[in-house]
């Protein structure tokens, strides 16, 4: 933020919409924050306010449903998250801002049209611990990037470790 008179008005309510749509759904602060943050600050701020802003957010609920997590079956996706966090922040410190901006804008308007339309998409079923390491390590790829933990491990890939809702807020505030 340079100072700008708007800068500031700006912040303050792409975090109060953010958080009211997290409060009311369990998920998504990151997605409204982020695209109003975009204009205002770096793409490196950006993601690091949505970490922080998110662990704030969903902390509470990830507390509250702490005895409903499955850790073994959680930790394939931890630990492929666990080394694609740092390869995702590597990428984001090393590539254009101009480029991330608009990558993230794109992500955004193709997870959005995705949601909105919310296609019949097959669960990923097959594949066991390698494939939940997999999806984890794509996630903690994108979150190093964009700061946006848990939308990949809640796309299509079912988890009997924990219900939809559950899934998404422990994603949303422990993957990157």
């Amino acid at each position: 933020m340079d100072g700008l008179t708007l800068e500031l008005p700006i912040f303050l309510l792409a975090t109060f919409v953010g958080a009211l749509v997290a409060g009311l759904s369990g998920f998504a602060f990151g997605l409204v924050a982020a695209s109003l943050w975009l204009y205002i600050l770096s793409p490196v701020q950006t993601a690091t306010l949505i970490v922080a802003f998110g662990l704030i957010v969903q902390g509470y609920s990830v507390w509250k449903l702490r005895r409903a997590l499955d850790w073994h079956k959680l930790w394939p996706f931890v630990a492929g998250a666990a080394i694609g966090v740092p390869l995702g922040v590597t990428l984001l410190t090393w590539a254009n801002p101009h480029s991330v901006r608009v990558g993230v804008g794109i992500f955004l308007v193709l997870y959005s049209l995705y949601a909105f339309f919310r296609p019949t998409l097959k669960p990923v079923t097959g594949g066991g611990a390698a494939a939940d390491a997999g999806v984890g390590f794509l996630n903690g790829v994108l979150a190093g990037i964009t700061g946006l933990a848990g939308i990949l491990v809640t796309m299509n890939r079912p988890s009997p470790a924990l219900s939809s809702r559950g899934r998404k807020r422990w994603w949303f505030s422990s993957s990157p």
